[in-house]
């Protein structure tokens, strides 16, 4: 499985992917991810739709630097339900020796947390098995 970045700690701007040209420009809205200190890229998950037809959202929690439009492999770890459809799902490293949202370290739970301080109901982080299950019987979202 593979995302594509779409957002990096780098962009202090919301970007947004133009699948007409390949090329990812400026929302003209403040990052949600910038302006709350999350330190890991956001995309989509490739194979899912591409913004900004429906998809599935994706949080890679690496250390890794990467650039927008980087093709990565990763394994799905987890999900944030959300209330309005629009999950986002947590990812890692293939070779990182960690497979449910339970093993993620106290740090990166914070900086999700951070991310999404509020939790309606039914809405909260979930493991694989949940991410396994959204993947399977929810919409995807724009």
């Amino acid at each position: 499985m593979y995302m594509i970045v779409e957002q990096t700690d780098a962009y202090p701007m919301r970007m947004c992917y133009r699948p007409e040209t390949g090329d990812f420009v400026e929302s003209g809205y403040v990052s949600l991810f910038h302006d709350r200190g999350f330190p890991y890229p956001y995309g989509w998950i490739e194979g899912s739709g591409t913004p900004p037809s429906p998809h599935w959202d994706c949080l890679l929690l690496s250390e890794g630097k990467y650039e927008l439009g980087d093709r990565v492999a990763i394994k799905v770890v987890g999900v944030f339900r959300r209330g309005d459809g629009d999950h986002k799902y947590l990812a890692v490293e293939p070779t990182r020796r960690v497979s449910d949202y339970d093993e993620l370290t106290d740090n990166e739970k914070d900086a999700l947390h951070r991310l999404y301080p509020r939790v309606g109901k039914g809405e909260g982080w979930f493991g694989r098995e949940m991410a396994s299950w959204c993947m399977e019987h929810c919409e995807k979202s724009l």
